[in-house]
């Protein structure tokens, strides 16, 4: 009898956890909006965007501000009121400057979206892409970033490496989520790397008044030009204000697991003392 019990128990446990997990991966994968960039550039370097966009949920989202960030400058572009299920929308950006030296150039589209109309859950997509003028070229600059977990404050720190034999001079932009902000980093900074040389440095990252998330994705964006060439690269990493085996959006099933968890054991306890 005894033995029953602890099986029908261990399935109801087992059955529970599924459940509770299978909560926290939907809530992961519960991203409604679909962001895509189209890009065209002729001969003479003028450049066409569009930015695509496509609610792939089952729920209205509303007031939808897109924007581009290209050459370490902003664009906004035509606000969205509403974006019903299904629906998708095009919009052109004909403010990109012309390019001149021939090279790759990224693109980096930001849309913050409400999932109301009043209040709701602000959300933050970032889609990236690039084009080429003429024929691509390798930056020979690479990097990472890594995040160092801190509750009211995270760093980031930048490595970068030059693998020629020239100084390169950078220009660098670093893409945040409107959630987040740092004062040691804001608008472009330059500096030159020299042949073979590496850098690192660290990034004060902070979340604004009343954030709770504690993962967002950053991007770096790393320029430079040599004659009539233009190099480009990008680095993207992820913030975190906590570790790596925890995360906010796991608050709530986490706590209902070891809550569960908990009942079962203390009644498991209670009838084998009975016994």
């Amino acid at each position: 009898m005894l033995r029953l019990l602890e099986r029908k128990l261990a399935f109801i446990f087992g059955l529970t956890i599924l459940v509770v997990f299978t909560g926290m991966t939907s809530l992961t994968h519960a991203q409604p909006l679909e962001v895509s960039i189209q890009n065209e550039v002729d001969g003479a370097g003028n450049v066409q965007l569009a930015l695509t966009l496509k609610n792939s949920g089952s729920q209205p989202i509303h007031h939808l501000h897109p924007m581009f960030h290209f050459h370490h400058s902003m664009s906004r572009m035509t606000k969205l009121m509403r974006l019903e299920p299904g629906q998708s929308i095009t919009l052109e950006n004909d403010k990109h400057p012309p390019v001149m030296r021939v090279g790759r150039y990224p693109l980096t589209a930001q849309v913050e979206y409400w999932t109301r109309p009043e209040g709701g859950m602000k959300q933050t997509i970032i889609a990236t892409d690039s084009f080429y003028f003429k024929e691509p070229l390798e930056s020979q600059v690479t990097g990472r970033l890594e995040s160092m977990t801190g509750s009211e404050s995270s760093i980031v720190k930048v490595m970068l490496q030059n693998h020629s034999d020239s100084l390169k001079n950078l220009r660098m932009m670093l893409l945040l989520p409107p959630e987040l902000e740092s004062n040691d980093f804001s608008g472009v900074m330059g500096f030159t790397l020299r042949g073979g040389e590496s850098k690192v440095f660290d990034i004060r990252i902070f979340r604004r008044e009343n954030q709770r998330e504690d993962r967002f994705p950053v991007h770096l964006m790393i320029e430079y030009g040599e004659m009539l060439n233009h190099y480009s690269g990008e680095i993207t990493g992820v913030v975190r204000f906590s570790p790596d085996w925890y995360s906010v959006e796991y608050q709530i099933p986490i706590t209902i697991l070891a809550f569960i968890s908990l009942i079962f054991l203390g009644y498991y306890y209670r009838i084998n003392n009975k016994n």
